[in-house]
C-alpha cells in the first residue's frame, strides 16, 4: 500500500463556559479522548468509546458530540458498545454492568437490572452481540439476553453445571445455533431451544487443554465459525465447519494478540495492536492498515461502514478514519490523562499535573505529564506520544505538584515522585534539577529516586521545595539561581516523607509530614523570617497529628489555615499553632466538621467560603466559618464522575471551579467572583440573562459589584423587592422577593455602591412571567 500522510484533526465542541459565561450551576466535562477502546457505526454516526470518555462523529454534519452524565448518559466508564441497525439504537454496557440504550435521536433508556441484582460469579459485561431483535451480553456468569423491541431483559442463559460458572467472553450465531466463547472452552446450543436457559441445552465443542488460555473472540463468517484462542503472549485462530481444523489464511497465523474481530459489510475485520486486516468472503486479504500508513499504531478495535470506510479505535489517537487511503484522527478537545495530582489557575489558564494521588504519595511510574487549558484549548505534555515525548527524555515520571510563577504565567515548576524538579516554559524544559546540579538528594535507602512532593513560591519569588526522605527536607531556589537547604534536628528525621505545602501571609512554610520515624507526624511549620540566607533567626515546629495524616492545606482570605486530614478538618488562627476543630450540629447531634471523611482538597472562593473535596464523600461547599453546609455534590445528585476528589482549583476572576476526580476532570460555574477593580461604575455591572424570558427558570447573575457588599433590587416605584450581600463581586438573584414569591412581569432596578456610598450604580433588569 502506498504510504500517505497521517493528518491529525481536532474536532472541538463549543466550550460551555465561553458560550454561557454566567450560567450559574453549569457543569462541563474535560475528559481525555485519546485512548480509543471500541467503535461502532450507524447510518449517520460513528461512535467511539475511550478509556474515560465517549463521543460520536456525525458524518453528515461533520461535527462531534460528546456524551456523559451531563447530557443524558446514566453512568461512567464504558466497557462495550454495539449498534442495532434495525432498532436504531446503540447498546452501551458500563464497567459496573449498568446499561444504556442510546437512540438515534439522543434519547437514553436505562436498564440497571444486572447492576442492581446480587448475581453469583464475575459481575462483568465483556462484549455485546446484536443478533436480530436481541442483544446478547457476554457476562462473567453467563449470557444475558436483552430484548431491544421491548427494552427489557428477556432471559439469562447459564451454560454449564460447574460450581464455578465459566466466564462468557463473546457470542455469535449461524442462524441455527448460538455459540459462546468462554474462558474454558467453546459452547453451543440450539437457538430455538425452549430450554436454552438451562445448562442442559448447551454442549462443549472444544475445551482449554491445560487451562493455559481462553476463547475470547468469535464470529461466524464464510460458512465457518472463527474463534480466537488467547494466551498470555500469543493467540491462535481456530475454525470450525462441522469439525475443527479448517485452514485459515497465512495472514491470520501471525500468533500476535488479537484485540477484536467483527463481520461488517461482508468482510471480516481482525484487529491487532499493530495492524487491522480486512478479508472478503473467500478469505482474500483486501486491506491491511499498519505502520506503513499510521506511525506506531496501537489499535484496539475496528469496523467498516456501508460506504467502505474503515474506522479504528486507537489507544494514542482516539478515533481514526481511513477513507480512500487517507488517515485522519478525529478526536474531541481534551487532556491526555484522567489522573490529577494538583491544579492551579493563573490569569484564567489552568495548569494540571497528571500524577498518582494516594495516602502515601506512592509511585506508579506514570508518564502522564501535565496539561494546560487556556481559552478553551488543551495542550498536553507527556511521555505517551511522539509529539510530547518530553518526560521520557528526562525519565520524569509521577508528576505530583506544581507552582506557576505569578510574574510569568507561562513559567511553571513541576515536582515528581522520583525524578526531581523541572522548570518549564513555552513548550520547553528550561532546567531539570537533580542531585548533580542542585542540593536535591536521593531518598534515604532508595538511591534511585529523589522525591519532590511539594513546591510553593513566596512573594519574593523564592521557590520552596520539599525533598522527601532526606535529612535536609526543605530547600529553596532563589531568583538568582542559588539554593539553600534546611534541616530540622530533633523534629524531622531523614526518612520522613512529605506531602502538600503552602506559604501563609506571614511567610511561614507549612509542609505535610508523615512516616517521620521517632518524631511527630503532622505539619512542619517553618518561619525563615524572610531571610533564607540567615538561619540564625529561623523557627520551626512539627504539629503532631499522630496517625491522622494531613492530606491537604489551604489559607483563606482572613489568613486562617485550613488543614484537611483523614478524619475531617482542622483550622489554625495565626499566630497560634494550636489546631482546632469546627463543631457543627447535624441530625440533632453535635459533631466535628467532616470527622468521618478523608479530606483531600480545599480551595477558598471570593466570598471566603470553602470548597472541600473528599476521598469518598464527593464535594462540599461550606460557609466562611465552616459551620454551614451550602452544597454537597455526589455522583447521585450531580454529574460528578466519582466521589473521590483528588484536587480542586478556582479561577477567581470567573468563578469557574475545576474538580479533579479519580475518573477525570470537571468544571462547575460557581456563584462567587473575585475582585477585579478597586472601584465600580455602571459600565462595569453586567446582568445575565437580561431580559429574563418566561421560559428561563435559572438564577440571574449580576457581575461587577462591590466585593462582598450589599446590593438592593427595587420595583419601578422604588419599593424594596430584594436585598442581599454579593459573593465576591457577583450576586445571584432567583427572581423572588423578600417573601419568597416570584416577581411579576416588569422592570426592576438594581442599586449598588461602595462602603463609602460613592461610585453608586443603578441598572435595569427586565422580567417576563
Amino acid at each position: 500500500m502506498q504510504r500517505c500522510l497521517f493528518t491529525f484533526v481536532l474536532c472541538c465542541l463549543l466550550n460551555v463556559s465561553d458560550a454561557q459565561p454566567f450560567a450559574i450551576g453549569a457543569w462541563q466535562e474535560h475528559l481525555p479522548y485519546v485512548q480509543g477502546l471500541s467503535v461502532a457505526t450507524s447510518p449517520s454516526r460513528v461512535y467511539c468509546a475511550t478509556a474515560e470518555g465517549f463521543f460520536a462523529l456525525d458524518r453528515i454534519e461533520n461535527s462531534v458530540q460528546r456524551y456523559s452524565k451531563l447530557n443524558g448518559l446514566s453512568d461512567f466508564g464504558i466497557k462495550a458498545i454495539a449498534y442495532s441497525q434495525t432498532y436504531g439504537v446503540l447498546v452501551i454496557a458500563y464497567d459496573n454492568t449498568n446499561i444504556d440504550l442510546l437512540y438515534d435521536d439522543d434519547r437514553v433508556f436505562n436498564l440497571n437490572d444486572i447492576q442492581r441484582k446480587n448475581i453469583p460469579g464475575a459481575k462483568v459485561i465483556n462484549r455485546i452481540s446484536i443478533i436480530g431483535r436481541y442483544a446478547y451480553l457476554s457476562c462473567g456468569f453467563g449470557i444475558v439476553v436483552l430484548d431491544l423491541e421491548r427494552k427489557e431483559i428477556k432471559d439469562t442463559y447459564y451454560i454449564s453445571a460447574a460450581s464455578a460458572a465459566p466466564e462468557i467472553l463473546d457470542v455469535c450465531s449461524d442462524g441455527n445455533f448460538l455459540f459462546a466463547a468462554a474462558d474454558d472452552g467453546v459452547y453451543r446450543a440450539q437457538l430455538n431451544d425452549p430450554f436454552i436457559s438451562n445448562f442442559n441445552g448447551w454442549s462443549k465443542m472444544i475445551g482449554d487443554t491445560g487451562n493455559v488460555g481462553a476463547f475470547n473472540l468469535m464470529e461466524f463468517f464464510a460458512g465457518q465459525l472463527i474463534v480466537n484462542y488467547s494466551r498470555s503472549s500469543s493467540d491462535t485462530i481456530l475454525t470450525w465447519n462441522g469439525a475443527w481444523g479448517a485452514s485459515v489464511p497465512t495472514a491470520l497465523q501471525s500468533n500476535t494478540v488479537m484485540k477484536s474481530m467483527h463481520v461488517a459489510e461482508n468482510n471480516l475485520l481482525v484487529t491487532e495492536s499493530a495492524s487491522c486486516k480486512v478479508f472478503d468472503a473467500v478469505w482474500s486479504l483486501q486491506t491491511t492498515i499498519d505502520a506503513a500508513l499510521i506511525s506506531a499504531p496501537d489499535f484496539s478495535d475496528a469496523v467498516k461502514d456501508a460506504n467502505g470506510g474503515l474506522w479504528l479505535a486507537d489507544k494514542k489517537r482516539g478515533l481514526i478514519s481511513i477513507q480512500n487511503g487517507n488517515a485522519q484522527s478525529l478526536t474531541p478537545e481534551g487532556p491526555n490523562s484522567s489522573r490529577y495530582a494538583a491544579l492551579q489557575v493563573l490569569d484564567g489558564k489552568l495548569w494540571a499535573v497528571h500524577g498518582p494521588v494516594n495516602r502515601g504519595w506512592k509511585n506508579a511510574y506514570q508518564y502522564d505529564g501535565f496539561s494546560t487549558l487556556d481559552k478553551g484549548a488543551w495542550i498536553s505534555y507527556d511521555g505517551k506520544i511522539a509529539s510530547t515525548a518530553l518526560f521520557f527524555q528526562y525519565n520524569f515520571y509521577d508528576n505530583m505538584t506544581l507552582a506557576v510563577d505569578p510574574s510569568d504565567k507561562d513559567r511553571v515548576f513541576i515536582g515528581s515522585g522520583g525524578s526531581g524538579l523541572i522548570e518549564f516554559k513555552a513548550g520547553n524544559v528550561l532546567n531539570r534539577y537533580d542531585p548533580s546540579n542542585s542540593p536535591l538528594q536521593f531518598q534515604t535507602g532508595n538511591p534511585g529516586q529523589f522525591k519532590v512532593h511539594g513546591i510553593a513560591m513566596d512573594d519574593n519569588r523564592n521557590l520552596w521545595v520539599s525533598n522527601a526522605g532526606v535529612a535536609q527536607v526543605l530547600k529553596v531556589l532563589k531568583p538568582d539561581g542559588s539554593w539553600r537547604s534546611f534541616s530540622f534536628p530533633g523534629a524531622v528525621n531523614s526518612y520522613a516523607m512529605t506531602g502538600n505545602m503552602l506559604i501563609d501571609r506571614n511567610g511561614y512554610i507549612w509542609v505535610c509530614i508523615f512516616e517521620n520515624t521517632g518524631g511527630k507526624d503532622g505539619i512542619l511549620v517553618f518561619n525563615p523570617n524572610n531571610t533564607p540566607d540567615n538561619t540564625s533567626d529561623d523557627e520551626y515546629e512539627v504539629i503532631d497529628f499522630g496517625a491522622n495524616r494531613i492530606r491537604s492545606l489551604a489559607v483563606d482570605r482572613e489568613g486562617t489555615i485550613w488543614a484537611g486530614s483523614e478524619a475531617g478538618i482542622y483550622v489554625f488562627y495565626p499566630p497560634s499553632l494550636q489546631p482546632q476543630q469546627i463543631l457543627i450540629r447535624q441530625d440533632n447531634q453535635f459533631q466535628y466538621l467532616l470527622s468521618a471523611e478523608v479530606v483531600t482538597a480545599i480551595v477558598v472562593d471570593a466570598a471566603n467560603r470553602k470548597w472541600v473535596g473528599t476521598e469518598s464523600g464527593g464535594l462540599y461547599l461550606f460557609s466562611a466559618d465552616g459551620t454551614q453546609q451550602i452544597q454537597h455534590f455526589t455522583t447521585s445528585n450531580s454529574p460528578l464522575f466519582s466521589n473521590n476528589i483528588t484536587a480542586v482549583a478556582l479561577d477567581d476572576a470567573s468563578g469557574m471551579l475545576y474538580i479533579a476526580t479519580d475518573k477525570g476532570l470537571m468544571s462547575y460555574q460557581s456563584d462567587a467572583i473575585g475582585e477585579e477593580k478597586d472601584v465600580i461604575g455602571c459600565k462595569d455591572v453586567l446582568v445575565y440573562p437580561n431580559p429574563v424570558k418566561s421560559e428561563y427558570l435559572g438564577p440571574v447573575a449580576i457581575r461587577g459589584l462591590v466585593p462582598n457588599g450589599t446590593y438592593k433590587i427595587t420595583d419601578i416605584r422604588g419599593g424594596l423587592v430584594f436585598q442581599s450581600v454579593s459573593l465576591g463581586t457577583q450576586a445571584v438573584w432567583d427572581g423572588r422577593n423578600l417573601k419568597g414569591e416570584k416577581v411579576s412581569t416588569g422592570v426592576y432596578i438594581l442599586f449598588t455602591s461602595d462602603a463609602a456610598g460613592e461610585n453608586t450604580c443603578t441598572t435595569k433588569i427586565m422580567y417576563y412571567r
